[in-house]
């Protein structure tokens, strides 16, 4: 057991290949079987002041 969510770890798989592809939604729909707005849903995370500031923070890229 992993002690999360099935669903969260592939939402948190889905946000790494966002940040690996800078956002291409067609990728994203490809790799995962998501349709392109859904896809696009997820890659407007990209550009989102939160998440591009938790990048930049020191060890944010470090594997846990």
């Amino acid at each position: 057991m992993l002690g999360i969510p099935a669903q969260a770890l592939r939402e948190d798989r889905i946000l790494d290949e966002v940040q690996a592809s800078q956002g291409d939604p067609r990728r994203i729909a490809d790799l995962f079987g998501l349709t392109v707005n859904a896809a696009q849903r997820y890659t407007a995370t990209v550009d989102h002041v939160s998440f591009t500031e938790h990048q930049r923070r020191p060890g944010a890229s470090d594997p846990a």
